[in-house]
């Protein structure tokens, strides 16, 4: 765990070092297109709300292995509509998961969710996200009650070519206890990016995300995770993700890909 902290610092050094190259200053941390718009794949999420009357999709499938076994989403589907005033409302489906770590495969659980930037300045963002997620999906697949989460996003550039941002969730829902019962448990979610432009079309981020509790009477855990965002162009962004987790000395890995559109 030291070496990967050591390593995500010297990352971390590295991505601001190179930020800070000359380029034009923007009007808002959002006139980087969807590269700053999108919230994939970070698990954390952008302070920047979509213009009104505009729809954004957000999709991925991702594979990912544990001690459990393996399991594949496919779909990661988030779809956002611009309502204008800082706002816009969000879909959090579809997702259709599946493989030897989950009991059945099937579409999860669907979510409502919106969004609300407060601030957007040349140098700083910031955006409250409150998602609601219903117990739709089957049994075995669904959480089986609902779930909130509620973030704070903050963003700031480190320099022309860098940025910083840092989501705080806190999650109500509930999972199975040490006994077999299900319970509700609250659980934190802290995370930072960092980000860098390499080229006007091509971002590399970097991020660590900290989760309290996995279960009721389950530890937490740490990921790390990182990967390469391309705007093929101003309607369509094309990204990859890997990840490591650890909790309870237990880790797990997973592989991504993904893609944003706009409409």
């Amino acid at each position: 765990m030291l070496s990967t902290c050591r390593a995500f610092a010297l990352a971390a050094t590295l991505i601001a070092t190179i930020g800070a190259a000359a380029a034009p200053k923007p009007a808002s941390l959002c006139d980087g297109g969807l590269l700053a718009i999108l919230n994939r794949p970070t698990i954390g999420y952008s302070t920047c709300a979509v213009a009104p009357r505009r729809v954004v999709g957000e999709f991925g499938i991702q594979n990912t292995v544990d001690a459990a076994g393996s399991n594949l989403s496919l779909g990661q589907g988030f779809l956002r509509y611009g309502l204008g005033h800082g706002f816009e409302a969000d879909i959090d489906a579809p997702n259709v998961i599946a493989g030897s770590s989950v009991p059945f495969a099937g579409l999860q659980d669907l979510g409502l969710g919106l969004k609300w930037q407060f601030l957007d300045r040349p140098t700083l963002g910031g955006a409250f996200d409150l998602i609601q997620s219903l117990p739709t999906a089957r049994a075995g697949v669904s959480l089986g009650a609902p779930s909130t989460t509620l973030n704070l996003d903050l963003a700031t550039a480190l320099g022309s070519r860098s940025g910083l941002g840092i989501t705080l969730a806190a999650i109500d829902t509930s999972g199975f206890g040490g006994g077999g019962a299900r319970q509700r448990y609250f659980a934190f979610q802290p995370s930072m990016a960092l980000t860098n432009l390499i080229t006007p079309r091509l971002q590399i981020y970097l991020e660590g995300v900290a989760l309290s509790r996995t279960a009721p009477d389950a530890p937490g855990a740490f990921t790390i995770d990182g990967g390469f965002q391309y705007a093929a162009t101003p309607s369509l962004e094309l990204d990859i993700e890997g990840a490591q987790s650890t909790s309870a000395g237990i880790h797990a890995h997973y592989f991504g890909l993904g893609f944003g559109i706009a409409v």
